[in-house]
């Protein structure tokens, strides 16, 4: 085939020399078969590694074990993306609850602003109708004085000018002096009733005072137990996600558990299977040899037989002996030593076949160790591109039984020569 491809190319570059575009479709035609040839090798390895991939139960369980590792990875990050927004959402809800809390006391500074403005009105007010009721007395009082002053005068006039009406004046005088301590006690009974309202005033604002301060406390008793309970609301809504965190932990170790029970069964049986097939081939071997014994025992037992038959043949060789005697006995020696001869090649025979059933069993069993090494070192390959093929990340979830230490030891060293191609 090799010499016939040398002859095809020999005679293309003849043809070549002697004509350019035959040379130019002949090296197009090369290269297109070469990169067929690439495909149909990629082809060939992408479908090989794929039933390599179907067939070998440590890839399945690998890529299964992958899988389950990229799905832990991904819960991972989800429940951390959770917790992650839910610590905003709590800082979120406390930066609104301490806003709130904020405009509240806000809200309640200027409640007590306005009612601090408002009681200033009020004693501004008091303080007022007080000067006014003062300035009222002393004009009052100046009014009586004036009164009085005239009425002395008036007195004295009436006096001097007519002692004859000085009863009358006296009547007046007397009239006069009872209006005026009515007036007198009209005007202590309107101080009084001034005092009196006065007193009720303050009384309405001492119950306004103590409505407001009561006002107070029941908003203040309100925003704690609205605080309670929001406080109890968060408290239960972590709980509900702890026991869902924890049944689905607990969910994934039994999913982990049933997958590890399920390899080591696997593993156990396939060891127990390997020591069959070892204590069949040793009970197999121990046979040949316990045959092959037996057979070197009747070989040698047919050469003493054969021997004592030459020893007697001799000794019935004597000149004593007839003719007819020797002849027979030298038919017996040679039926005899053509049986042995036979019995000798039949052994020799059976030996050459156990030797070559031996040597075909231990050629099977060499080209089967060597395939089967060749089938392990292409599932490590395919095991190492597969743990490549996907991120480091996905690796810290696998369980600790799927990763080799060689497996180990080959990432460590690749992200150590990643970390120093980093650095330089």
């Amino acid at each position: 085939m090799m010499q016939h491809d040398l002859e095809k190319v020999n005679r293309s570059l003849e043809l070549s020399k002697e004509n350019p575009m035959t040379r130019d479709f002949i090296e197009k035609e090369a290269m297109t078969q070469e990169m067929k040839a690439i495909k149909h090798a990629e082809f060939v390895e992408k479908k090989r590694r794929q039933q390599l991939r179907r067939d070998c139960e440590e890839l399945r369980d690998l890529a299964e074990q992958l899988r389950l590792a990229a799905i832990s990875k991904e819960l991972a990050e989800n429940l951390e993306e959770r917790n992650r927004q839910r610590q905003m959402s709590v800082k979120v809800e406390a930066r609104e609850m301490a806003e709130e809390r904020c405009l509240m006391e806000a809200k309640e500074r200027e409640k007590e602003a306005a009612l601090k403005e408002e009681q200033r009105r009020l004693r501004e007010s008091l303080a007022e109708q007080m000067e006014e009721h003062r300035r009222r007395r002393q004009q009052e009082h100046a009014q009586v004085m004036n009164d009085r002053e005239l009425s002395l005068l008036r007195q004295k006039q009436i006096q001097e000018e007519d002692r004859a009406q000085q009863l009358e004046a006296e009547r007046k005088k007397l009239q006069k002096r009872q209006d005026m301590l009515q007036s007198i006690k009209e005007n202590q009974e309107h101080r009084e009733w001034q005092r009196a309202q006065n007193n009720y005033e303050l009384g309405d604002l001492v119950k306004k005072q103590t409505e407001i301060d009561r006002r107070k406390r029941e908003l203040e008793e309100e925003r704690q137990e609205m605080q309670r309970k929001k406080q109890e609301i968060s408290i239960r809504l972590g709980q509900q996600v702890l026991e869902m965190e924890n049944k689905k932990r607990q969910r994934d170790n039994l999913l982990l558990d049933l997958l590890e029970a399920e390899y080591t069964a696997k593993s156990d049986e396939r060891f127990r299977q390997q020591m069959q097939q070892e204590q069949m081939s040793r009970r197999r071997t121990r046979e040949e040899l316990d045959r092959y014994r037996q057979e070197v025992e009747l070989r040698k037992m047919a050469q003493m037989q054969l021997k004592r038959a030459e020893m007697a043949t001799r000794q019935q060789e004597a000149p004593d002996m007839s003719n007819q005697d020797t002849e027979k006995q030298l038919e017996d020696y040679r039926r005899r030593r053509d049986h042995g001869a036979t019995l000798l090649a039949m052994i020799e025979d059976n030996q050459r076949k156990r030797a070559e059933a031996t040597a075909e069993s231990v050629q099977y069993f060499d080209a089967k160790a060597k395939a089967d090494a060749e089938q392990q070192e292409r599932i490590k390959q395919e095991r190492v591109a597969m743990l490549g093929q996907v991120p480091t990340s996905v690796l810290r979830y696998l369980p600790k039984h799927v990763l080799t230490s060689t497996d180990r030891e080959h990432f460590c060293r690749e992200e150590q020569q990643a970390m120093g191609g980093g650095d330089s």
